[in-house]
């Protein structure tokens, strides 16, 4: 029982941080404020790795990110996010908690279907990854080979 609760409780809350986007996507014209969504979220394990991927974007003067990993699309004035369904919930022996979403982003001619991965984290589920699942494109992974075995950007 605790499970099927929870798996709502999983699905309202990625339900409402897409509708949120969706909202300042049209509202902004298509630009959303990508760091400000990551602080609010996202997890600390994904902020600190995002940290060290700027630090080496700054050092190196080169770009990581391409696509906006919260609409998955380049041009992102008219989205729309649809089909979410939770494909997993689990609930470990110490109250860790995780969870996965997947749903599909539509742009005005294309369409994407993406995962995003979940933790339990100071009182609220927080995106601890996205996934662009049309590219088999796992953001966390991306993000760790864009650093390298250079562990300064880590520091």
């Amino acid at each position: 029982m605790a499970l099927a609760i929870e798996r709502q409780v999983v699905l309202e809350r990625v339900r409402s941080i897409y509708g949120l986007i969706k909202q300042e996507c049209t509202y902004l014209g298509g630009s959303v404020d990508n760091d400000w969504l990551d602080k609010s979220f996202c997890s600390k394990r994904w902020n600190d790795l995002l940290m060290a991927v700027r630090r080496k974007e700054f050092m190196t003067n080169s770009l990581f990110f391409e696509v906006n990993r919260w609409t998955m699309t380049y041009d992102s004035n008219l989205i729309s996010f649809d089909e979410f369904e939770v494909e997993d919930c689990f609930i470990g022996p110490n109250n860790e908690k995780t969870a996965a979403v997947t749903f599909t982003v539509y742009a005005s001619d294309s369409y994407s279907p993406v995962r995003v991965e979940l933790v339990y984290e100071d009182g609220q589920w927080k995106i601890d990854n996205f996934y662009h699942m049309k590219y088999m494109l796992n953001l966390r992974q991306s993000m760790y080979r864009y650093i390298g075995s250079d562990m300064l950007y880590l520091i």
